[in-house]
């Protein structure tokens, strides 16, 4: 298996983010993640092997200036952003963290609740990924990322929004 991105074909996890400054979107980014390895164990261990150790209780959202690839895990990103209103996005695991819950071409679909980032007292970045991890910090697992289509900086006052869309077709 190759460690650059891999796209899934039964797994579709559709990212939606945007760079907002003054009320206005600046910039807008949709397209799939990549699920990463350890994404993939967790998955597969916690609903086929009922491994109690593997089943998360909540996700998080976290941005870095990097590129991730499959074979990444959380211990690997050293470029998460600190300070000025940074911290990771709690995506509870419930109906909360994924208040809807529809079909889309005949498919069961869940999607996140909408989760912000806004820069406070100085700027967030530059960041050029966001991806999803189990943990706050690095001693959980690394899920899914999905690259930026430009590397972006969250000015003092701006906001980057992001929700995501999973279903298995």
């Amino acid at each position: 298996m190759s460690d650059k991105i891999l796209i899934h074909p039964h797994y579709d996890s559709v990212w939606i983010i945007r760079h907002i400054r003054d009320g206005k979107v600046i910039w807008e980014d949709v397209g799939s993640n990549s699920l990463v390895q350890g994404g993939e164990e967790q998955i597969l261990e916690t609903y086929f092997r009922d491994n109690g150790t593997f089943i998360p209780t909540e996700f998080y959202v976290r941005l870095c200036n990097e590129t991730l690839t499959v074979t990444s895990t959380l211990l690997s990103i050293t470029t998460e952003p600190v300070g000025n209103g940074y911290s990771a996005q709690l995506v509870e695991r419930s109906t909360v963290g994924f208040p809807t819950k529809d079909i889309d071409s005949g498919v069961i679909r869940l999607t996140s609740k909408l989760l912000s980032f806004t820069a406070s007292g100085g700027q967030i970045g530059p960041v050029t990924t966001a991806y999803l991890s189990t943990t706050s910090d690095n001693s959980g697992t690394l899920i899914a990322f999905r690259a930026l289509s430009l590397t972006r900086t969250i000015l003092d006052g701006d906001t980057m929004t992001l929700q995501f869309r999973i279903k298995l077709s």
